[in-house]
């Protein structure tokens, strides 16, 4: 936190929770790399970048399927993602809605995927897989001073007034 003249001062204006959920719909539609957080059954983290795609209701990832990610997602069926900087900070913890092999994936997921980050996995290799991962809870802050009220998402539900999702609906 930056500090004036020997007194903390916060590191922005706190934003309401229409604002912040706004924010992490935008940031999530922005279609960026992210880090994925998994673990193992006993508990060993992992963490890997990964480029998302947000298909306005699933985080669409893909990594290879010998991977310790997919083994991780596979196997418990969580995870955590986090978006941003650490000064505007969006973390979403996720449940694994389904995976695919990118070979057998349906062509929207296939054509989506590539148009919103870039590339695609079927060029990459035979052993590539997708996986849906459903937000079921998502904060967002931006310095100490939002740290209250972080939750933007809990059980799945967007908290606060509905907001127009924003990206593909394509699945």
């Amino acid at each position: 936190m930056p500090i004036e003249l020997g007194r903390v001062i916060s590191m922005s204006e706190s934003r309401s929770l229409e604002q912040r959920r706004s924010d992490v719909q935008d940031a999530l539609a922005r279609n960026g790399d992210a880090w994925l957080a998994t673990a193992s059954p006993s508990a060993r983290p992992h963490l890997i970048a990964v480029s998302s795609w947000w298909d306005g209701s699933h985080v669409v990832v893909a990594t290879t399927g010998a991977s310790r990610t997919a083994r991780n997602l596979a196997a418990t069926r969580r995870g955590r993602l986090a978006l941003g900087s650490p000064d505007d900070v969006v973390m979403v913890d996720v449940t694994v809605a389904g995976s695919v092999a990118v070979k057998d994936a349906d062509p929207r997921l296939r054509a989506g995927f590539a148009a919103a980050v870039g590339w695609d996995p079927a060029e990459e290799g035979p052993d590539w897989l997708y996986f849906r991962l459903l937000p079921v809870r998502v904060q967002a802050y931006r310095g100490y001073g939002e740290l209250p009220g972080r939750d933007v998402m809990r059980g799945g539900a967007w908290l606060g007034e509905p907001v127009t999702d924003r990206g593909s609906t394509a699945r």
